[in-house]
């Protein structure tokens, strides 16, 4: 792999900035409107701010191109070794939690037929203790018995790890989920498209019908050439 060339720009003069923008701000600091002739007087203010804006444009949007492609760069460059390791790492990682998942499955299937196999000797039990009651006339009491051992529920047995613990590997369980109907979500999940809305009434302006949205008018004012 080829390393991209680049060459940094040069960063802007920023003493020279600086003194512009001071000037600048200095003739608008604590500027008040206080009649016509103030109000035509603060559109010149503004046309200098307009060719301020400009030159500091023209001055640093050149380096501030610069760094940007430079980011991008070394983000691709980073992206060409990194990302074949993470997507090695990530099917690893795959391979194991498969190994995991089918151990699990294993080790509960063996701990529920050992459940059973003692369910089953319990019971065993149970009838005999049954049958050696009976025989002493204590029905009653036998029939007890014999209920419990039909009804007898298959004891705990814990269920050994699955796979064994490694020293770095952390486990970290999360909750997941699908949407299986979105006709029945309550409406509190859903996010509201606010970007439609805008597109509609910028198009429609006051005519647009909108449930819920109210729509009015604001004016504001600004120069033609600059921000």
């Amino acid at each position: 792999m080829s390393t991209p060339q680049f060459v940094l720009p040069s960063a802007p003069d920023q003493r020279q900035a600086a003194l512009l923008v001071k000037s600048l701000t200095k003739q608008s600091e604590g500027y008040v409107i206080t009649d016509e002739d103030g109000f035509i007087a603060s559109w010149a203010l503004i046309e200098r701010h307009d060719a301020a804006i400009t030159k500091i444009g023209e001055w640093f949007n050149p380096f501030v191109d610069g760094l940007h492609k430079l980011h991008k760069m070394a983000i691709g460059l980073r992206a060409q070794f990194l990302d074949p390791i993470v997507n090695s790492k990530r099917a690893l990682l795959g391979e194991r939690a498969k190994y995991r998942t089918e151990q699990e499955r294993a080790k509960k299937e063996k701990a529920d037929r050992d459940a059973e196999i003692l369910r089953k000797a319990q019971a065993k039990e149970l009838e005999k203790e049954a049958k050696k009651i009976e025989k002493s006339g204590d029905v009653e009491t036998a029939s007890v018995l014999r209920e419990q051992a039909a009804t007898l529920p298959a004891p705990i047995v814990p269920i050994a790890p699955a796979v064994s613990k490694q020293a770095g590997s952390v486990l970290k369980a999360s909750w997941k989920f699908a949407v299986d109907n979105e006709a029945i979500v309550p409406h509190e999940y859903f996010t509201l498209d606010e970007s439609k809305i805008r597109r509609v009434v910028n198009a429609l302006g006051d005519k647009a019908n909108i449930s819920g949205v109210r729509i009015w008018q604001e004016t504001a004012e600004h120069s033609r050439t600059s921000r």
